[in-house]
C-alpha cells in the first residue's frame, strides 16, 4: 500500500471522527465550556494549581495541607458545577474513543506483520 493511499485513509478516519455524535457532542460541550464564564473559571484556575502542584513535585516541594486542601475545594466546586461536569463527561468519551482507535490501529499493524 503506498503512502498516499495510507494518508488519505487517514483523512477519512478524521472526517469520520468529525461527523460522529462523539466528537459533536465534545464540541458542543467544550464550546459551552467557553460561554459559560464562571465554570471556564473553575477549570482554568484548577488547571492552573494543578500545574502548580505538578512543578512543587517536580522540583521536590511538598505541597502543605494547606494547598492540598484548596485543591480538594476546587475540585469540589468544579464537580458541583453542571457545566464542568458536562465537558468533561465529553472530554473522557470523545479521549475513549481515540484511545480505542489507536489500539484498533495497533492490532491492524501486528496483523499485518503476522500475516
Amino acid at each position: 500500500m503506498e503512502l498516499e493511499e495510507i494518508m488519505q485513509k487517514s483523512i477519512e478516519l478524521g472526517k469520520s471522527i468529525g461527523l460522529s455524535n462523539v466528537y459533536k457532542e465534545f464540541k458542543q460541550a467544550e464550546n459551552d465550556l467557553l460561554h459559560n464564564s464562571e465554570a471556564c473559571k473553575l477549570v482554568e484556575d484548577l488547571q492552573k494549581l494543578k500545574s502548580e502542584h505538578h512543578g512543587k513535585k517536580m522540583a521536590g516541594i511538598e505541597i502543605s495541607e494547606k494547598e492540598q486542601q484548596t485543591m480538594k475545594e476546587l475540585e469540589q466546586s468544579c464537580l458541583r458545577d453542571r457545566q464542568v461536569l458536562i465537558t468533561n463527561e465529553a472530554n473522557s468519551k470523545f479521549q475513549d474513543l481515540m484511545s480505542k482507535m489507536t489500539e484498533n490501529i495497533k492490532t491492524g499493524i501486528k496483523s499485518a506483520e503476522q500475516g
